[in-house]
C-alpha cells in the first residue's frame, strides 16, 4: 500500500517538468508506481495519484452513472487539467500548460503527502492559506482521533 506523509518543497524546471523529492520518489518506485494521473480537483492544487489509486476513484465515480450531474461536472474539471504523467529516471514528470498556470507559473512548489496521493501547492499561496487553519477538538473527534 503506497503511503505518502510530510511535505518537502520542490521546483518545476523551465520546460515545465516537477521534480519530485526523493523521499516521494523512493514511495513511488518501492510501490512501482510511476506512471500517475495528475488533476486539480478544486483550485487550490495539482493533485498526482498513482495510477492505481486513481483508478479506485474512477470506479466509484463510474457507479454514478455518465448523466449524474456531479459526474458530469467531475469528470469534464479531472480531465481538463489532467494528464496521465510517466516519471522519468530522475524523477521527474512534465506537467501541462494547464497545470501550471493554476500554481500561478511558479518554479518553487510544495508537495504534500496526502496518505494515497500527493498535492502540489505554489509555495507561497500554501503559507498564506495555513494561516487561519486549525484543527478544533471537535474536528477531530469527527476524524475519529
Amino acid at each position: 500500500m503506497i503511503a505518502f506523509r510530510g511535505q518537502e518543497t520542490a521546483r518545476i524546471d523551465d520546460k515545465g517538468r516537477l521534480k519530485i523529492p526523493a523521499k516521494f520518489k523512493r514511495v513511488l518506485e518501492a510501490a512501482k508506481a510511476e506512471t500517475l494521473f495528475a488533476t486539480a480537483v478544486t483550485d487550490e492544487a495539482i493533485s498526482l495519484y498513482p495510477l492505481s489509486a486513481w483508478e479506485a476513484i474512477e470506479s466509484k465515480v463510474r457507479n454514478l452513472g455518465m448523466l449524474h450531474p456531479r459526474r458530469r461536472v467531475f469528470d469534464r474539471r479531472v480531465h481538463y487539467f489532467g494528464s496521465e504523467v510517466t516519471m522519468d529516471k530522475q524523477g521527474r514528470v512534465l506537467l501541462k500548460s494547464v497545470q501550471r498556470e493554476l500554481l500561478n507559473h511558479q518554479d518553487e512548489v510544495v508537495l504534500l503527502g496526502c496518505m494515497d496521493h500527493l498535492e502540489m501547492y505554489s509555495a507561497a499561496s500554501l503559507r498564506d492559506d495555513l494561516k487561519p487553519a486549525e484543527l478544533t477538538e471537535q474536528d477531530l473527534g469527527e476524524l475519529g482521533i
